[in-house]
């Protein structure tokens, strides 16, 4: 197994990785994070918790160094549904798929063919995680749908349940 090849700080909602060698090295070993100006790499916490599980990263807090528990306890105040958008973004990283954060398209990820790349093509697929007993409305779904349709990639929703284990939906538009 390969050592941590990279150390970052929490900040905020973000991990920040400032040495530049190593933001390099995480960005160019699966397009993890944003690379800012200077080199520096900014990391979603749902991307710092794959890599700590993975041995890759260490992350601190002032001069104390964060458990993967630790850091998934201070996710949580951030975003109660972190562990299920984890366990999400861990399946799809394991499937060989890059996922990157997908805020700006209104869901928890955007997922990209397997071979493409950020930058190079555009992603394919929305992916939202919602848990497993979530009261979903019609209003829900037809949001959903619309969203994946107006922004022209596949939706899929990533029903989570309490052990962990994914179900993948792809709620789309048809034409009868």
């Amino acid at each position: 197994m390969e050592k941590v090849i990279a150390t970052g700080i929490l900040a905020g909602g973000n991990v920040i990785v400032s040495n530049q060698e190593e933001a390099n090295a995480i960005y160019s070993k699966g397009y993890f994070g944003e690379m800012l100006k200077g080199g520096k790499l900014n990391l979603a916490l749902v991307e710092a918790l794959f890599l700590v599980n993975r041995e890759k990263l260490k992350v601190f807090e002032g001069k104390k160094e964060l458990t993967f528990d630790d850091l998934l306890k201070k996710a949580k105040k951030e975003d109660k549904t972190i562990f299920g958008q984890y366990v999400a973004y861990s399946d799809l990283r394991d499937r060989g798929y890059i996922a990157k954060t997908g805020y700006k398209f209104g869901a928890h990820f955007r997922i990209y063919k397997r071979g493409d790349q950020p930058g190079q093509a555009h992603s394919a697929f929305l992916v939202h995680t919602i848990p497993e007993y979530y009261p979903m409305t019609m209003t829900d779904v037809s949001r959903f749908v619309r969203l994946g349709h107006s922004v022209k990639k596949r939706m899929w929703l990533a029903v989570a349940d309490a052990e962990g284990d994914l179900t993948y939906y792809e709620v789309r538009r048809i034409k009868p």
